[in-house]
């Protein structure tokens, strides 16, 4: 026999009195008085059979408080107390809508809705920012690019509005269905704890105390709200409610001291043994073409300096590729009051260069010039002591950030070369180089005995000979490639003849690195700015006294394209090399190469979300339709009476266990009743549908009994299906069965509705197309004349011959 499930969401069955229906001489369902003088007044009204709305309030509470909790987490990863406010208003709206869908007459057609009313709210949210509602899409993909480049905590950015709004209205709106639709409060409580845990992983540590915190509470708080609405708390006096909540608020304050201590202790966030951040890592270049042409940073000096404006530095040789070295924030200085960061050379004459902000993206660094000595800034900037560049503590470089830059004058040749002090260890990194090939070896000992003479002689023979080609993407460059450039046997990148001048530095005893940054201003107006097509990469050395010295060289030759490749740089001082490049156009028909089977992959592909799309709605259909059909046999069955509107409802049931595959679908509600176990309320919904339909409520049933019918048939159809399977649910609502076989065809059903319209649409078109038909008769007669085949003649003159082709009956 097939099982109903037990747990009822409510004794609203209690309504129906079980004596009244097995006595013989009853003749009424049992109900208060106060219902019947409702009943007996507006028998016609719609009385509300939904659950009390305190019963269904504190699920939502509950699960709320549970989103809630996940809202705080997330919103740490922002270090933003707003992102948390959008956070929380995302866990009512969606818990809101989904009480809201619960209450209603039709809640399928609400919660369908729930997708396009929570977009709609987080349009509404990007009110005021830049570019408006309009610009949603382009606002979200930005904010997932910032929170993919920068260190949590991340820029609150517009378009995480509407991330968190979607993804934390759709988790609470669930959860909410879940707990009320399905009587499943605590699972709708657990729902939104995996969001937490997630969030959870990539808090920063100034937000690691208040995630701990808002985590717990709220969750505490919604356990609370589920618990205290069991059925053995349910009916406790308000007094013992409230001791509870001292006692469960004064048990909570030694589990928020023992989560401080676990806080400072790193016991909840430990930290990492390996941290995969402060390892050398390849550098990731971005082409010119894929920036945005935009302002970067103005400059205001009178020094005369242009460049090059330092971003960053590869120093680190590995494996015949160059590296960008760890980054750790720890290791970041603060810069003092006074905005000094160095004391080389801060005693001699200082220029000063003063840099606003514009829009430099998502970047967490600020353009610096080499042998600064000190800075002072408007915005907290902080010193990488490896790379010696300005970074922000968190997040990007905010626009019109404004910084003064204080340094001495770049040294000359003669200055350097008086330089004889040897680097010390600490150089190690930027010295490391295998050892230099026969060829490099001879030109090193060529060169004469001093370190900045053989670094400068080496530089002149590589621009001399080396031909530039190309742009200035970061590759690996191995000892025999620069052996290529320097004797012109090859050509090379600019990155490449940076590297190989930073290779040549390594192997005189220089320490070396190549910066990347910007080199050189533009003059728009009375402004100098820098845009992305200012990029470069240059050598720096260091030398004792002067520290890190950029050098920049251009090579004598470049090597004429046959495209017009927007990530090359054009350069006034270089000259194209002796070789002549004619552009000859010839032409011709390109031939498709593509394999078959790429082509079918290709258009398969492009149809598999038009397929995805068809397919979700086949199966889906019935679902939607049945809904459709349920809302329209109440509708038809209001105008008709109380005892229609209870066969409707026993017919709704029955149609439900049809799609689950439960009993015979010819049984009558007496028989159906052995076809599950002995259940009270199923027995009294039977006997009330047979009283009113053959027996002695046949005239008398009132809209208490239709209320009755409605409540016992939806509780019915639930515990039907909780009763079974989810495998078994699932197709039942995907299920044709009670689509093309009803239990009762004697009220409306949507596939008939549907096929009656349709079959009246085909009797329209062919009243319009029989006068057609007729004018066209002459035509086939001659036809039927000409064909030569006798078999056609035959068939033309019977089709001539008929007076109504279309739609005649046979």
């Amino acid at each position: 026999m097939t099982l109903l499930d037990d747990n009822r969401a409510d004794d609203r069955v209690d309504a129906v009195s079980s004596a009244a229906l097995t006595g013989d001489d009853a003749t009424r369902l049992a109900v208060s008085p106060d219902q019947k003088d409702a009943g007996s007044e507006n028998a016609t009204e719609e009385v509300d059979q939904r659950e009390p709305l305190a019963a269904q309030i504190r699920p939502a509470l509950a699960v709320a408080l549970s989103t809630s909790a996940a809202a705080m987490v997330v919103g740490g990863i922002f270090g933003s107390w707003s992102a948390r406010a959008f956070g929380v208003a995302a866990a009512g709206v969606g818990a809101g809508w989904a009480l809201y869908c619960a209450r209603s007459d039709r809640p399928a057609l609400r919660q369908a809705a729930f997708p396009a009313v929570v977009l709609a709210i987080a349009a509404l949210s990007l009110v005021g920012a830049q570019g408006g509602p309009g610009a949603l899409p382009t606002l979200v993909g930005d904010a997932i690019d910032a929170g993919r480049a920068i260190r949590p905590p991340v820029p609150f950015d517009p378009g995480w509005r509407v991330l968190i709004l979607l993804v934390l209205g759709t988790v609470s709106f669930g959860a909410t269905v879940v707990a009320i639709d399905y009587q499943r409060p605590r699972l709708g409580v657990l729902v939104p704890l995996p969001l937490v845990a997630l969030a959870s992983i990539t808090q920063p540590d100034s937000e690691q105390f208040i995630a701990g915190v808002g985590a717990f509470l709220p969750v505490l708080a919604a356990l609370g709200v589920v618990f205290g609405g069991t059925a053995q708390t349910r009916d406790l006096d308000r007094g013992f409610e409230v001791k509870r909540l001292v006692r469960g608020a004064i048990a909570a304050v030694p589990i928020l001291g023992l989560l401080v201590a676990l806080n400072s202790s790193s016991a909840l966030f430990p930290e990492p043994r390996f941290d995969p951040d402060d390892q050398p890592q390849k550098p990731r270049a971005q082409p010119l073409s894929a920036a945005q042409d935009r302002v970067l940073f103005e400059v205001r000096t009178e020094s005369g300096l242009t460049g090059p404006w330092r971003v960053g530095a590869l120093d680190v040789y590995a494996d015949g590729a160059w590296l960008i070295p760890g980054f750790s924030r720890e290791r970041l200085a603060k810069i003092g009051d006074d905005g000094a960061i160095s004391p080389l050379r801060a005693a001699d004459p200082q220029l000063e260069v003063n840099v606003t902000v514009r829009d430099l993206g998502d970047s967490a660094v600020a353009p610096i010039l080499a042998g600064t000595t000190n800075v002072t800034a408007d915005h907290e900037l902080r010193l990488d002591p490896r790379s010696l560049t300005l970074r922000v503590p968190t997040g990007r470089v905010a626009a019109s950030t404004a910084y003064r830059l204080r340094l001495p004058a770049y040294p000359t040749a003669a200055e350097l070369e008086a330089v004889t002090a040897l680097p010390g260890e600490e150089f190690a990194d930027q010295l490391a180089i295998p050892r230099p090939p026969a060829e490099i070896a001879r030109l090193i000992a060529a060169a004469p005995p001093n370190r900045w003479k053989q670094l400068d002689a080496l530089r002149q023979e590589l621009l001399n000979k080396v031909t530039a080609k190309g742009a200035g993407t970061p590759v690996p460059i191995a000892p025999g490639k620069v052996v290529q450039l320097i004797t012109g046997q090859g050509t090379g990148t600019p990155f490449e003849i940076v590297a190989a001048e930073a290779m040549l530095a390594r192997w005189v005893g220089v320490p070396s690195r190549i910066g990347f940054g910007f080199d050189g201003l533009n003059l728009e107006g009375d402004v100098f700015t820098v845009r992305p097509k200012n990029s470069a990469q240059w050598l720096e050395v260091w030398f004792e006294g002067f520290g890190w010295v950029p050098l920049i060289g251009s090579p004598k030759k470049a090597a004429a394209s046959l495209d017009s490749d927007p990530n090359a740089r054009f350069n006034p001082t270089i000259e194209v090399s002796d070789d002549v490049a004619v552009d000859v156009y010839l032409p011709f028909e390109l031939e498709d190469l593509t394999l078959f089977y790429e082509q079918v992959r290709d258009a398969l592909l492009r149809a598999a979300p038009v397929a995805v799309v068809v397919g979700a709605w086949w199966i889906a259909w019935p679902f939607a339709i049945k809904a459709h059909r349920r809302t329209r046999r109440r509708r038809w069955a209001a105008n008709r009476g109380p005892r229609v509107q209870i066969a409707v409802e026993y017919a709704e049931f029955r149609d439900a266990a049809i799609d689950l595959g439960v009993g015979d679908l010819y049984d009558t509600p007496i028989e159906y009743l052995d076809k599950v176990r002995d259940d009270a309320e199923h027995r009294e919904f039977a006997w009330l549908v047979v009283r009113s339909l053959y027996g002695d409520l046949l005239d008398t049933a009132t809209a208490d009994d239709v209320a009755a019918a409605e409540t016992m048939g939806s509780s019915l159809r639930r515990r039907l299906g909780a009763g079974q399977t989810v495998e078994a649910r699932l197709l039942g609502w995907v299920s044709r069965a009670s689509l093309d076989q009803p239990y009762t065809t004697e009220i409306p059903g949507a596939v008939r509705v549907f096929r009656g319209r349709l079959g009246r649409a085909v009797r329209v078109v062919r009243r319009v197309a029989q006068p057609a038909m007729r004018a066209l008769r002459p035509l086939a007669r001659a036809v039927a004349i000409i064909v030569p085949f006798p078999a056609s003649r035959r068939r033309l003159r019977a089709f001539s011959s008929r007076r109504n082709p279309i739609g005649a009956r046979t």
